[in-house]
């Protein structure tokens, strides 16, 4: 898990000195992995104390210990060209994804009453017909929230016994972020999916799923390429995950129901 993950899950807990240190560290990341704590304190015009508290909130016991992985969040391999760079990128999705617990992502799942899914653009919409594609196999329906005044007239027939999954490769669309604050607003559960960097839609959201931001390729045409295949592994591991849940959590009550007949 990296630095930004580490951050979009604690945010909500962040004053606004931990907001004030998290701004300079995402500004001088280098600069910071050699910084003593005093010296990061005055650039943040924050106590030493604060600094501590923040590296605390992220789960690490001290700033030092923040410090080392930074370092190591900053550390990027050199890829020779750009078909080894995509299928790195390819790499670093799957690993983080088999290494993701996603019960709490499914257990509200399946609490939720209907699952919507929501994203403008024609990525978002490959993304979205996979996710319901995939889902469906697994007896999910999930329903697609049409953007411009169709959205608006749906935010409010939505509740806290829904699930919303937010797409946006970005995470700034506008449109999305007012989505999330209203639905936040009437207590809906929200999943976002986005880049794997520092962004607004995560912030608001209760789950953070990520893919690795690749590089633009420039076509013989002069436009400008970026693979999406990220988003769809993404989505293929995530289903799996959801599977197995599902069977442990069939087991679970196959004993709780054994041990019920014993008693």
């Amino acid at each position: 898990m990296n630095i930004e993950e580490l951050v979009n899950q604690n945010y909500e807990r962040f004053s606004e000195s931990d907001r004030a240190v998290w701004q300079y560290i995402t500004a001088h990341r280098i600069e910071c992995e050699d910084l003593a704590i005093g010296a990061m304190a005055k650039k943040c015009c924050v106590s030493r104390t604060a600094v501590m508290r923040f590296a605390q909130k992220l789960g690490f016991h001290g700033f030092a210990e923040l410090k080392v992985y930074l370092k190591m969040d900053n550390q990027k391999t050199e890829v020779p060209n750009q078909i080894d760079q995509v299928c790195n990128t390819y790499y670093h999705v799957a690993d983080s994804m088999r290494h993701k617990n996603c019960d709490k992502i499914f257990e509200t799942m399946d609490r939720a009453q209907r699952l919507f899914i929501c994203g403008e653009g024609m990525v978002q919409t490959s993304i979205k017909r996979e996710f319901k594609r995939i889902f469906m196999s697994a007896g999910r329906i999930i329903f697609d929230v049409p953007s411009g005044q169709e959205l608006i007239n749906l935010l409010p027939i939505m509740t806290n016994n829904d699930l919303c999954i937010l797409i946006s490769v970005s995470g700034e669309n506008e449109k999305m972020l007012q989505m999330a604050r209203q639905l936040r607003v009437r207590g809906t559960p929200l999943l976002s999916i986005t880049k794997n960097r520092e962004n607004t839609l995560a912030h608001l959201c209760d789950y953070q799923l990520y893919v690795e931001a690749g590089n633009l390729v420039e076509t013989p045409i002069h436009w400008q390429y970026e693979s999406t295949t990220s988003y769809f592994i993404l989505i293929d591991i995530l289903f799996l995950k959801y599977i197995e849940f599902q069977d442990r959590k069939e087991r679970l009550d196959a004993v709780g129901d054994i041990d019920s007949a014993t008693v």
